[in-house]
């Protein structure tokens, strides 16, 4: 077996969500790997710093800003991406969000929000990079659910649902794509430690200590996860490596509690 496999030489890869926590540790695991990255997120301030370290390690980057729920947005990313880099190889729908609320205090807006996001939001990038996959008759896709996409969530009701769709939708386009060598995989997170979860679960101060704790309990290696710890099965899923893997979902969730 050759290690080469592992590697991206040169290939290109669009990260959503690719300024902070996974997201992040995704492009600079693809770019130490060979690929030159975009990185595309609503927030330019995060995505500056991640495409300069990328750069850094020799490969080219572009940092762009993107709501993945804007058909527009999502078009342009795709079409400026084409243009520079002449084609696309690989697409990591990251792009996430999520609040705290029982269901009987969700609004419509706030669950259309957190499902378009979430959900309509890998539509839109795949929708988007799939012609250009489709006509090189290669590509990779590597969607980002969550255990709660299997489990449910009580406190995140629009979010669990949409990763529940995630992986769902994760099947049907490697059904439908699979003809056109277009590989579509997905990654389902257990408790990963990032900047976007501490803030849905407040985790500063003694409450945010109980609830970290709580919560690293309720995974059987007794910790929470590290967002290169997900990076790692994205670069299997990017590589050759995984090369006859589509329509599955990776979990990533140190495993259930003994208590369970």
């Amino acid at each position: 077996m050759s290690l080469g496999l592992f590697r991206l030489d040169d290939r290109v890869a669009i990260v959503t969500g690719g300024g902070t926590g996974i997201g992040k540790a995704i492009a600079l695991a693809f770019a130490e790997a060979g690929a030159h990255v975009v990185v595309g997120s609503r927030k330019i301030e995060h995505l500056e710093p991640v495409a300069q370290a990328i750069r850094e390690r020799s490969r080219r980057s572009l940092a762009l800003v993107v709501d993945v729920r804007n058909v527009n947005q999502v078009e342009q990313l795709v079409e400026r991406t084409v243009a520079e880099f002449g084609k696309i190889d690989i697409l990591v729908n990251n792009a996430g969000a999520s609040f705290l609320a029982p269901v009987e205090g969700i609004t419509p807006n706030g669950w259309n929000t957190v499902v378009g996001i979430n959900l309509t939001g890998v539509f839109l990038c795949s929708k988007a990079a799939g012609p250009h996959m489709i006509k090189q008759q290669r590509g990779v896709i590597i969607n980002i659910a969550s255990i709660a996409g299997e489990h449910g969530s009580v406190l995140m009701a629009p979010y669990a649902a949409a990763k529940a769709g995630v992986m769902n939708f994760t099947k049907t386009l490697a059904l439908a794509w699979a003809r056109h060598g277009i590989r579509v995989n997905a990654i389902a997170p257990g408790p990963i430690l990032t900047e976007g979860f501490e803030g849905v679960l407040g985790m500063s101060g003694g409450e945010g200590k109980e609830i970290s704790r709580r919560v690293a309990e309720s995974v059987a290696m007794g910790r929470w996860g590290r967002p290169e710890e997900v990076a790692y099965p994205a670069l299997l899923l990017a590589s050759d490596a995984s090369s006859y893997m589509t329509g599955t979902t990776i979990f990533v969730d140190g495993g259930p509690s003994p208590r369970h």
